[in-house]
């Protein structure tokens, strides 16, 4: 083959590898983007219900109270599950739905006593890939409790 024919199919397969990926970049997105004026994405609040069954959790933990549920969706998507809840029924809860989690002291953000990371093995059926976790104690003996189960 000709050194031009050789650069030719090169290219050619260059490009039909660009086009496949951009083509299975716009199939990911299944639901459209909450955005500003701006094209960033915004945060929705949604039905709690939606957000733990994208984490794979039938309800909130036993003894979590004011709960609140926001979902974030651009190119990945991050919902925020925020309640309150006795540290006992929290280390309960996180025992049984993620055993694998450590929290640890020493978090970036401020605001945190403790956190953790979980990347999920397997994924979660609802969509989820991680969860992160972040708790503020109180001292009441009740923690606040940041649940954000995402698909980055």
């Amino acid at each position: 083959m000709p050194r031009t024919g050789k650069r030719a199919a090169g290219t050619a397969g260059l490009v039909a590898v660009l086009a496949l990926t951009c083509l299975g970049c716009g199939a990911w997105e299944t639901a459209p983007a909450v955005r500003d004026e701006g094209g960033a994405a915004r945060t929705a609040e949604v039905p709690c219900r939606e957000a733990l069954r994208f984490a794979d959790q039938e309800r909130l933990p036993s003894g979590a109270e004011g709960a609140s549920c926001t979902m974030q969706h651009g190119i990945d998507t991050l919902y925020d599950i925020r309640f309150r809840i006795g540290r006992t029924d929290l280390d309960t809860w996180l025992a049984d739905a993620y055993p694998g989690m450590e929290l640890r002291t020493g978090c970036v953000q401020e605001e945190a006593d403790r956190c953790g990371l979980l990347t999920l093995d397997p994924y979660a059926e609802g969509g989820a890939v991680a969860v992160e976790l972040t708790v503020r104690d109180g001292s009441d003996g009740h923690a606040l409790v940041h649940y954000r189960p995402f698909n980055t």
